[in-house]
């Protein structure tokens, strides 16, 4: 069969799912066309824009997209178009939107993927080439009438080992952004510029299954549905395997970041002969996630000398109460504070950089709650680089359900879909909050703490300041949120521009 595959995130990256479910159906013998519809704004594509499809889509057998909330109402555009262009023609949708949200999805799919795809995709597009119940495949959910049929969802999948490469090949893909073009390397490479260093960047997945079961994480819908997350690993041998073909295929590579929920969930034993081997058959810095939980000196020191240069973990609050009642999350702010000043030393000693999560501007903190978020992000080790991110509520979750029935959003529907992904304040419209904004923006120019910006930040958060900037009306702080805002988004263009420039006069 033909498949049309078509990306809705408006980031063309490495270590993409939809990469992966290419490679499963090419290795079953489908022919496989995918598109990146490559922008982040505007959401919404042209019907000239998508006109351009044709040429490319017209003799597939199904169309199928990977979806996140943030981006659904562009999956739904691309959907609606096809239906109208090719009467007929069935259109697929998986990812974590489908997870969460079904009945949105099948509005305008003809079936969702609400579980994970490695078996039942390639299972999906077998009965569909054989003329079998197509309907009835596992981790799928259609429409019969008006109802929702909800198919038995299939264990975790484990065989991780026994998946092939992720789809890097370029054959048949395409980027589409005004106008549709072939995606080379050479308009590939500039698009893999990804954090912390905004250099080119090849992300890898070695493990699936997270130890949390946060209320604002789609994870927990995995937990709802297998009544845990369990961990499942990728082979010691089998992921270096892949990441150094993909390093070599690229050429480019500069930075590995492992997106594992939690990389340190691995034995010691495991670390110790991965840091061995990558540092000998890879040998690039790289990045990893941890959790407070499972942090330890000695797979630390292991990592570090095997070339681990950006470590990440979530602390998302610095209120206890924020933490246990509102997100879910029961860990100890005591343990963080400690693991953060462990990892800072080696900030100090090996140039390791720290990465600390903290999600913002939630409606059910109290000022109070916001305070000791600012006082904890103010005795981070120094040169501490922060993620802040404003409170999303995504659709399935428990704090998107909670928010729906306290009238703070409307249910899901296409038109508040763009609230998934927000950029203003609209809830901690304070001088705290705000000042945790210009801590996150000082925290990329300067890499503090220098002692005048240190001593600086905290007169900012005295008592007496804070009486004083209580006075201001909620409108005043909400534009201060927008111009840090809009100097932090225009700091990152900046710097992948000057990256850009630099990997063009290297190719010349």
């Amino acid at each position: 069969m033909k498949i049309g595959l078509v990306n809705v995130t408006g980031h063309v990256q490495t270590g993409d799912g939809s990469r992966l479910i290419s490679a499963l159906l090419k290795r079953d013998g489908h022919r496989v066309t995918s598109v990146y519809l490559s922008r982040t704004e505007p959401l919404s594509y042209g019907r000239d824009e998508l006109a351009q499809l044709d040429g490319i889509f017209g003799d597939a057998d199904a169309v199928m997209m990977g979806v996140y909330s943030a981006y659904a109402l562009r999956a739904a555009q691309v959907s609606d178009y096809v239906h109208e262009r090719w009467p007929g023609r069935l259109v697929f949708w998986g990812g974590p939107h489908c997870v969460g949200a079904p009945e949105i999805g099948l509005r305008h799919a003809d079936g969702l993927c609400i579980s994970e795809g490695d078996e039942a995709v390639p299972e999906l597009v077998r009965r569909l080439d054989q003329g079998g119940d197509w309907k009835a495949t596992p981790n799928f959910s259609f429409m019969e009438g008006k109802r929702i049929q909800r198919n038995p969802v299939l264990p975790p999948f484990r065989d991780l080992d026994g998946l092939p490469y992720y789809d890097y090949d370029l054959e048949e893909q395409y980027l589409l952004d005004g106008k549709l073009v072939p995606l080379t390397m050479d308009v590939l490479k500039p698009r893999l510029l990804g954090p912390p260093y905004r250099t080119p960047t090849l992300y890898y997945m070695a493990s699936r299954g997270c130890p949390h079961n946060c209320a604002y994480c789609h994870n927990c819908r995995f937990h709802a549905m297998w009544g845990s997350s369990p961990l499942r690993l990728v082979g010691v041998d089998r992921a270096l395997d892949e990441i150094e073909y993909q390093v070599r295929k690229f050429g480019c590579i500069e930075f590995v970041g492992f997106f594992d929920d939690d990389f340190f969930q691995r034995s010691p034993a495991q670390l110790e002969h991965l840091a061995r081997e990558y540092k000998r058959r890879i040998g690039l810095p790289f990045g990893v996630m941890v959790s407070a939980r499972t942090w330890r000196r000695d797979k630390m020191d292991l990592l570090v000398d095997a070339g681990l240069k950006v470590i990440e973990m979530g602390v998302q609050s610095g209120s206890q109460r924020v933490l246990d009642e509102v997100f879910n999350r029961p860990l100890s702010i005591v343990k963080t504070r400690e693991v953060s000043r462990e990892i800072g030393t080696y900030l100090r000693r090996g140039g390791v950089m720290m990465l600390l999560d903290f999600i913002i501007d939630n409606p059910w903190e109290t000022r109070e709650d916001v305070l000791a978020t600012l006082r904890y992000i103010l005795d981070v080790p120094p040169r501490t680089v922060l993620n802040v991110f404003l409170l999303t509520y995504f659709p399935g979750t428990p704090v998107y359900e909670r928010a729906v029935a306290e009238g703070l959003i409307k249910p899901l529907s296409l038109r508040s879909l763009r609230r998934f992904s927000r950029a203003r304040l609209r809830y901690q419209r304070n001088w705290e909050t705000v000042l945790i904004q210009l801590i996150r923006l000082l925290s990329m120019a300067v890499r503090r703490k220098s002692t005048p910006i240190s001593t600086f930040l905290r007169a900012c958060a005295s008592r007496p300041v804070r009486l004083v900037m209580s006075l201001p009306p909620p409108v005043f702080f909400g534009a201060l949120s927008r111009g840090m805002q809009f100097i932090w988004i225009s700091a990152l263009r900046l710097q992948d521009r000057k990256h850009r420039r630099g990997m063009e006069r290297a190719a010349a």
